[in-house]
């Protein structure tokens, strides 16, 4: 997409948090880009700053213990980073919404649906039209107004339905920008493809666009346009989502999609990477993901490595570094024993 069609331009983006076991680098100098009408994935291993990173967008970490470093958050090319808590008010749920992935944890239990809804539609639009824009927001959704659901409270819901109630008030002022943290992750298998459908019409419905946080590749690929693969507090890989599936550079996300199930290969057993996510407060020297990765180099435990561009898809990785490759054998000998 054309440069002047950006609407989201996060840069070294660092949200740390101070807890009493040390410096959790739960975001670490991250950047990322979404343009208008774009479906954007950012995936990775539970624990690695992914939701964190959504959160620090919209300004939600909890402070104390976390904290904002450093780094720019621009949308539209204002910096969200400088705004004020009142000026910021005016761009959270307006311009930039967020779907949480427990609908029970967010939905506040002794309130109806309609009040719920009407709630956002009023805070940011008064009272004028508030019936008619509800009705519209929940037929827009695939909720019936006459069915009696703003009576309703969300323990009288199915999980599917409260998704939906979720995905309204997010809507409600029909945002630029929607943000959806594993939204289909407590539903079964027939209810997350139809909130995947839905998600997918109301972004083109709406030019909306969309940053979609996952742990299930398989729903990524089917959503997005460009894949964001975030590990250990930090992206590893960017490439549109097509690239990414058919020709994944980073060591981990091979590893990744290596443990994927598919309709179109037979696979008797399921590949694991090896090892566990590092802890954020005690990182390792180098590399973050050396101490998992069956390529490691010398190098890899030195220092840790910069970003490669490969035909327009980033991999922050040593093996595809100009110094490393013509360099020869030294820099190819993984020191095993030393990850």
């Amino acid at each position: 997409m054309p440069l002047e069609n950006e609407l989201l331009d996060v840069h070294n983006l660092q949200t740390y948090l101070f807890t009493s076991g040390g410096i959790v680098r739960a975001v670490d100098k991250v950047g990322l880009k979404i343009h208008e009408g774009e479906k954007v994935g950012l995936v990775g291993e539970s624990g690695c700053g992914k939701s964190m990173t959504a959160r620090s967008i919209l300004r939600l970490v909890p402070s104390p213990p976390a904290k904002i470093l450093d780094g720019e958050i621009r949308f539209k090319g204002l910096n969200l980073v400088t705004l004020t808590e009142k000026e910021f008010q005016k761009i959270r749920g307006v311009e930039i919404a967020m779907v949480f992935q427990d609908p029970m944890s967010y939905l506040n239990p002794t309130m109806r649906i309609g009040d719920q809804i009407g709630e956002a539609i009023w805070l940011h639009h008064g009272k004028d039209r508030l019936e008619e824009e509800m009705d519209r927001t929940l037929i827009l959704v695939g909720l019936q107004p006459e069915s009696g659901i703003k009576k309703r409270y969300p323990h009288e819901l199915s999980g599917g339905m409260r998704q939906r109630v979720l995905l309204a008030i997010a809507l409600s002022c029909r945002p630029r920008l929607l943000i959806a943290d594993e939204p289909t992750t407590a539903l079964d298998v027939t209810i997350q493809a139809q909130i995947l459908a839905l998600l997918d019409d109301l972004a083109a419905r709406l030019d909306m666009a969309l940053l979609l946080i996952s742990h299930d590749l398989g729903i990524v690929a089917e959503l997005c346009d460009r894949v964001y693969v975030m590990y250990a507090g930090q992206i590893v890989e960017e490439a549109a989502a097509l690239t990414l599936f058919e020709n994944p550079a980073h060591p981990y996300t091979q590893g990744l999609l290596k443990g994927v199930l598919s309709i179109d290969e037979y696979k008797p057993t399921l590949e694991t990477i090896q090892g566990t996510v590092p802890d954020l407060s005690a990182l390792p020297e180098g590399c973050r993901f050396r101490p998992r990765c069956d390529k490691a180099m010398a190098i890899c435990l030195q220092e840790p490595p910069m970003f490669s561009n490969i035909h327009g898809q980033a991999v922050r990785c040593w093996l595809y570094s100009q110094e490393v490759q013509h360099t020869g054998g030294d820099w190819k000998e993984a020191r095993l024993d030393e990850r």
